[in-house]
């Protein structure tokens, strides 16, 4: 993973100007399903954790018995049969029950964030400040740089739901690249972009900068500010599989541009789509992925 760089208050403001009222998804409904995989740290650091996968509810908990660093961002397939994680530098993927642990590839800079291709046949992570693939076989495919072309200091990648494009977190703001990388725009200029979700029905994409949650339109780049809380981080938002909620982690402590993101005991909490509704799970940890299956 890359260092994170100080940005003004002059640039924040130049985002605020922007911000203006975004499509979102429908309206939350009564209960939200499926399960959310989080790591679970022990409060002293925030950057190992126990991966763990729970209910909405926070009920039904799962513990895979196994530690890893908050880069590793483990995600589900598509299908929800299987995860992608990241262990030391190798990318690896194991069945949702823990089972059928694989490795698929070493990658040549500490890799971080693995996220699988919306038809489950590909996973994309960061590398040295670019996003790389590698095959759902993995070896001897090896790495593929999907974005070295454009210069590093690409982050975190997320997938358009269609397949066709990914967003990614750069210094600063958030660039959309087309599946193979090859054509790239930039969407805005936003300081501290880094862990985000692109929606479900593909209008936007929730994000977290410098400590807040954000919604940024997929087509136009306007941001809606979702929460604004200077002692409290909001941070690693995900989606239901229906759009209709975000999960994310809320935690003491204020935005360390060197250590983007980590706060030592984070709670996973839900809002609605419209950033109404919030509420805590209960469960302490950090979200990353969120299946429809049971």
């Amino acid at each position: 993973m890359r260092g994170y760089r100080h940005w003004s208050a002059a640039a924040m403001a130049v985002v605020l100007l922007l911000v203006s009222p975004a499509p979102t998804a429908s309206a939350a409904g009564p209960e939200p399903g499926g399960r959310i995989l989080y790591l679970q740290f022990d409060g002293s650091t925030g950057v190992y954790g126990a991966l763990k996968s729970v209910r909405p509810n926070g009920l039904d908990g799962q513990d895979f018995a196994m530690q890893l660093g908050f880069g590793a961002s483990p995600d589900y397939s598509p299908d929800g049969n299987r995860i992608a994680y990241i262990q030391g530098y190798s990318l690896r993927t194991m069945a949702s029950d823990g089972t059928d642990d694989r490795w698929l590839v070493d990658a040549p800079y500490g890799p971080a964030y693995p996220r699988w291709s919306p038809d489950g046949q590909w996973v994309v992570a960061e590398s040295g400040g670019d996003i790389v693939a590698v095959h759902r076989e993995g070896y001897p495919s090896g790495w593929v740089n999907l974005t070295e072309t454009h210069g590093n200091n690409d982050l975190i990648a997320a997938w358009a739901p269609d397949g066709r494009h990914f967003a990614t977190a750069v210094y600063p703001g958030i660039r959309v690249y087309s599946a193979d990388g090859v054509d790239m725009r930039s969407l805005n200029e936003m300081p501290g972009a880094y862990r985000l979700d692109w929606s479900p029905n593909g209008r936007v994409i929730a994000i977290e900068a410098l400590g807040d949650l954000w919604l940024v339109n997929a087509v136009s780049g306007t941001v809606r500010r979702l929460t604004n809380t200077p002692d409290v981080q909001e941070i690693s938002p995900v989606w239901s599989p229906d759009g209709r909620w975000l999960a994310y982690g809320q935690g003491p402590g204020v935005h360390d541009p060197e250590l983007p993101g980590l706060t030592t005991d984070p709670m996973i909490w839900l809002m609605d789509a419209n950033g109404h509704n919030r509420h805590s799970t209960g469960v302490h940890g950090l979200p990353s992925s969120w299946r429809a299956a049971a």
